[in-house]
């Protein structure tokens, strides 16, 4: 029983901790810099990264957040989503007011102008417009604006 019990003896002195220094032949990377060139293998920009795990730090995502973003404030893209829902409600609470050719009619212009953010404006700036491909979007909104129309037209009642 050559073994010796409690904790090893340190062999390094105890002081400020080993900074490696840039290597210039490879690719020194901020994972590095926070856990240390020695835990690390040299990182290839060409491999794809290492499956997550309790040693891997998770992707920065900062640069891709930038990239991503646009000059247009985020409340602007929901703009034509509550103009539309605006114009909607006030047709209905015309149609409320037993006007139910004119209120059919807001309603139907309403969905148009819709339809035309939809056609029109960047996918950044529709909001929740953009439900699924432009052209359906586009078509679907269309119809119904037609379709409400069509119907304020046939259906017999008061002319207001």
């Amino acid at each position: 029983m050559s073994e010796q019990y409690g904790p090893p003896e340190p062999r390094e002195p105890i002081g400020e901790p080993h900074v490696p220094e840039p290597r210039s032949h490879e690719v020194y990377s901020q994972t590095d810099a926070m856990y240390g060139a020695g835990r690390h293998a040299s990182v290839n920009p060409a491999e794809p990264h290492p499956m997550p795990g309790p040693m891997t730090p998770p992707p920065s995502r900062g640069a891709d957040r930038v990239r991503g973003r646009s000059g247009v404030p985020r409340w602007l893209g929901r703009l034509p989503y509550a103009f539309v829902l605006c114009g909607v409600a006030a047709g209905l609470a015309v149609v409320a007011t037993n006007h139910f050719r004119r209120g059919s009619m807001l309603i139907a212009a309403s969905v148009f102008i819709g339809a035309l953010a939809r056609l029109l404006l960047p996918e950044s700036q529709v909001g929740m417009l953009a439900v699924r491909r432009r052209w359906l979007d586009v078509l679907l909104m269309t119809a119904a604006a037609v379709g409400i129309t069509l119907v304020a037209f046939v259906a017999k009642g008061t002319s207001g």
